[in-house]
């Protein structure tokens, strides 16, 4: 991998948890608090790969209809699994140091930063504030600010509308297959990371 050729883009966007942020074994204790408390069964984290990237609310209807568990609210569970996140889980998450070098190299080369994250915008913003990249970030993409979040494009193409960068100009992180499979119906390239680490040569659109 060809590291200068990253910042010949005009922007680069991150994925936050699993991507800048080591909070994944996080929201795993979080989502088992909960599903253990409603008889569901439990995740792993080969699972919470599977479904990083998607909204809690999509997660916890697709956990509810596959076991069918139709007599449960996924929104309720939804939101309890953010609660229990934010009360006990948030404050312990850091930032995967390489990853983050990245977007600070990018920021004072002059490039476009942003966040395209399926994570809520408060506790987005919130983390970010507490690891000291907030500073650096142009925009955030929330997953509750889009139509349809990860694996749907809307995530990615809303940062670049908003940095004001084509969608060919960017360069996205991500750790999760649904999230490659956004960027590319984005019509950008990607590197793949995982456990802070760049693990793919550029992926093209």
């Amino acid at each position: 991998m060809d590291r200068e050729k990253i910042f010949t883009f005009k922007a680069l966007i991150f994925d936050l948890d699993g991507t800048l942020i080591d909070s994944e074994p996080y929201h795993l204790q979080s989502w088992n608090r909960v599903l253990a408390r409603y008889g569901l069964k439990l995740m792993d984290e080969e699972m919470i790969g599977r479904v990083g990237g998607i909204s809690t609310v999509k997660i916890s209807t697709m956990m509810c209809h596959d076991q069918g568990r139709d007599d449960l609210d996924p929104v309720m569970i939804g939101q309890l699994k953010t609660d229990v996140y934010r009360s006990q889980y948030m404050e312990k998450v850091l930032p995967f140091e390489g990853i983050a070098n990245y977007l600070k190299e990018g920021r004072a080369r002059g490039l476009k930063i942003a966040v395209a994250t399926g994570s809520q915008l408060p506790e987005s913003e919130f983390i970010l504030k507490k690891v000291g990249l907030f500073p650096f970030i142009d925009t955030i993409v929330s997953s509750d600010q889009v139509a349809h979040s990860k694996p749907a494009p809307d995530t990615y193409l809303t940062a670049a509308q908003r940095l004001g960068v084509e969608p060919g100009q960017c360069l996205v992180f991500e750790d999760t297959p649904l999230g490659l499979q956004g960027i590319k119906a984005a019509g950008m390239t990607a590197l793949q990371v995982a456990k802070g680490a760049i693990i793919s040569d550029f992926i093209l659109p």
